[in-house]
């Protein structure tokens, strides 16, 4: 049985961690031994690993120095307790980014393990990058970036010495290796595309557990579905719903997610009053009864790779409204299965509203989105590396 190592950050809720899980379950079926190492235990989708899956946390249970210290003595191993206060001090003194992670990834040991293929299943500048490049022992090691690579321009600078290691990089959309590949011409032969999954069959299942809306509220319902933070541009909502009130139109716009921005928005809602039309509903572990019952789907986001979230939506047959980011372009065909617009407060706040007011172009976006056939996803491209 072939063997598969996949590093990540943490298993929390969001998008990347969606996909992965969605990924497993699919390498699962093609019968791998996976290992998927962790950089810390306890994220929200943790429980949805496949029971089969090796979870590993890179840093150990240790929640202390101290602890992680003494752990290091236990197994005699003295150069690692030495290792531990002298790079984990440098890593405090270090910029956040790269030179932080490389102090950090001295800390931990080379794996013994051998495998067949190591996957980097992150954003483009993080630290399961270093990992897979440095400390695992696989015939063949890949890069899989979820994010617009333009947003990471300067901190990939430092990266790019690892990347030049892997056998492979893929992306999660056309547009986002095209902007790969224009940025780093050397590397544009390792480049490929393997979309994030999504397993149809299962978001629809999951769509008829509970009822999302049971007030009786007969307005429109508007949905976004992400993380409180200024990447996703959770953040300029109330002011985009607080003009849209003042034409008087009934609605309630629902954001499900939780972040940073979170007491910000919290705030905002406060002062603007809109306590009544903007709810923060918080972290859903089934975000998809929100999905099926909405009016409309909006996705604000300043930046993304794919947006798993987006690809959701059109499921659902949502009459969407989308900013310009990498893979939005990919997935929505202007005007004829949504509305892409600028990442700009005026620009989504007329898109929205033109959706409110027609309902004519509502019907035609749903009815356009249900004739599109969803193909399988598969992971052939990658198989391939290994057998």
């Amino acid at each position: 049985m072939k063997k598969i190592a996949i590093v990540t950050r943490k298993i929390i809720t969001g998008g990347i961690e969606k996909a992965l899980i969605s990924m497993l379950e699919i390498m699962l079926k093609d019968k791998f031994d996976i290992t998927l190492f962790v950089m810390a235990r306890g994220g929200e989708f943790e429980e949805y690993i496949p029971k089969q899956v090796k979870i590993k946390c890179l840093y150990g249970e240790e929640k202390s120095i101290k602890e992680k210290i003494i752990g290091k003595l236990k197994r005699a191993d003295i150069i690692g307790a030495i290792k531990i206060p002298l790079y984990t001090a440098l890593a405090i003194k270090a910029k956040k980014g790269y030179e932080q992670e490389r102090y950090l990834s001295k800390i931990l040991p080379k794996q013994t393990e051998k495998f067949d293929l190591a996957i980097a299943y992150h954003t483009p500048a993080s630290f399961p990058v270093i990992y897979v490049s440095e400390h695992l022992n696989a015939k063949k090691k890949v890069a899989w970036i979820h994010s617009d690579v333009e947003v990471y321009k300067n901190e990939l600078e430092n990266y790019i010495d690892y990347y030049e290691k892997f056998e492979k990089i893929y992306c999660v959309s056309k547009y986002g290796k095209d902007k790969f590949d224009n940025q780093y011409h050397k590397m544009k032969n390792k480049t490929d595309v393997i979309y994030n999954i999504i397993n149809n069959e299962q978001i629809y299942n999951l769509a008829d557990e509970y009822k999302a809306f049971e007030d009786n509220f007969d307005g429109i319902r508007i949905l976004t579905v992400g993380r409180l933070t200024k990447q996703k541009g959770t953040d300029i909502i109330p002011k985009i719903i607080y003009t849209i009130l003042e034409n008087r139109f009934n609605i309630r716009w629902y954001v499900v997610g939780d972040g940073e921005e979170r007491e910000n928005i919290i705030n905002e809602i406060k002062v603007l009053g809109l306590e009544e039309r903007l709810i923060l509903v918080g972290t859903k572990n089934n975000p998809y009864p929100y999905f099926k019952e909405c009016d409309i789907y909006v996705q604000p986001s300043r930046h993304e790779g794919y947006c798993l979230t987006l690809a959701e939506a059109k499921r659902f047959n949502k009459p969407i409204v989308t900013t310009d980011f990498v893979g939005a372009l990919e997935q929505i065909n202007n005007n004829e299965t949504g509305l892409i617009v600028k990442f700009d407060e005026c620009e989504i706040e007329k898109s929205v509203l033109k959706l409110i007011k027609d309902e004519k172009l509502r019907e035609r976006l749903c009815s356009n989105l249900e004739k599109i056939n969803y193909k399988n996803d598969t992971l052939e491209g990658l198989y391939a590396l290994i057998n």
